[in-house]
């Protein structure tokens, strides 16, 4: 018996992504239905049940989501450094690991704490060109915005100065507060993917309304010139 069960221990442990990092997952050197166990990963926002998490340098395909269920409280908070070991699965084209698939082995753990990791600066343009670099990663999209549309669900559109739409949703911003032709200098929070959507799930203080920007006249040097003759 103790033969049998050593030999299906091995048989999981050579399934295991030992020490997997974030980027490997998000950028596809990890196959699908793999255990992986990211180690001393910052815990960089949290939900009822779950938690997003990164990993140095805190760039491109350095976020995912980890999935711990709603039966107990995960405890975890935004500074929390955590080692996890979860099954890595694409949950409707969202990259997640998912403590609950992975049984007995699923595993989330406490290491220590540092400091929030500062979000990367996007443009709005570069996320609708390929949102996916940035998937579940804290991010300060820099343009300048325009409430555009209050959709459903706690939606909202809003046009960059480019013209480029974002969508926004309200887990941790509340919606209510939304209103058409608000006006945002910049807007901070995780970018997250959903119902076929790239989203930013703005932080409750991440959104930075500005005076919308009023229409003046082109002055040419010229005409500047003119004035003072």
């Amino acid at each position: 018996m103790k033969k049998i069960a050593l030999a299906f221990l091995l048989i999981m442990v050579a399934g295991v992504a030992q020490g997997t990092a974030i980027y490997d997952i998000q950028t596809g050197a990890v196959d699908e239905n793999t255990l992986v166990t990211p180690s001393d990963v910052v815990v960089t926002a949290v939900t009822d049940n779950g938690i997003f998490v990164a990993e140095a340098p805190y760039s491109e395909y350095n976020g995912i989501w980890v999935y711990t269920g709603s039966d107990e409280p995960h405890g975890m908070v935004a500074g929390d450094v955590v080692s996890i070991c979860g099954e890595y699965v694409e949950y409707y084209d969202l990259s997640e690991i998912d403590i609950v698939a992975a049984g007995l082995y699923g595993s989330l753990v406490k290491v220590g704490t540092q400091d929030i990791p500062a979000p990367s600066y996007v443009l709005a343009a570069d996320l609708a060109a390929d949102g996916e670099p940035w998937e579940s990663c804290v991010i300060t999209i820099t343009d300048g915005m325009l409430v555009e549309e209050i959709l459903s669900y706690g939606e909202w559109t809003a046009l960059a100065t480019d013209g480029t739409p974002v969508m926004f949703d309200d887990y941790w911003f509340d919606a209510e507060t939304v209103e058409v032709d608000h006006c945002y200098n910049n807007a901070t929070g995780v970018l997250f993917y959903g119902y076929g959507n790239f989203k930013l799930e703005a932080f409750a203080d991440g959104i930075e309304l500005t005076d919308c920007l009023v229409a003046t006249d082109v002055v040419t040097f010229d005409s500047m010139k003119s004035l003072y003759r």
